[in-house]
């Protein structure tokens, strides 16, 4: 009489168990620093989408970023050397977000997170 086996074994089980543990440990570390990228990405979108944004310098512009990385708590980017403003062309800038995060992940395993994006603002009015 032959026997076959009916399922994964304990090993099996468990080897699964660990890797969707891992999974959920990369990804709690990951989650909070993508979201404050695409908070601070959805600042800088947002002076071409809403018009009742008044930006009439640069400097408007950085303490607008500023007071958006207040509000949003996003306090493990440093905006002065995130964001590099430069005016272009008469009346825009051009808006570049450049920055790294790097988080531990196990012991003296690291993730390091890269972001280089560049945004044309509207023009300043």
């Amino acid at each position: 009489m032959r026997h076959s086996q009916k399922g994964m074994s304990f090993f099996g089980w468990l080897a699964v168990i660990a890797l969707i543990i891992f999974g959920l440990v990369i990804s709690m570390k990951l989650i909070p620093i993508y979201l404050d990228h695409f908070a601070l990405r959805d600042m800088v979108t947002k002076v071409n989408e809403d018009p009742t944004i008044k930006i009439n310098s640069i400097r408007e512009f950085n303490s607008y970023i500023d007071k958006g990385m207040q509000i949003n708590s996003i306090r493990d980017i440093n905006a002065r050397e995130a964001i590099k403003v430069t005016a272009s062309g008469a009346n825009a800038f051009t808006v570049q977000i450049a920055y790294e995060v790097r988080t531990p992940a196990l012991q003296n395993v690291d993730l390091l997170v890269h972001f280089d994006e560049t945004h044309i603002v509207r023009p300043i009015k």
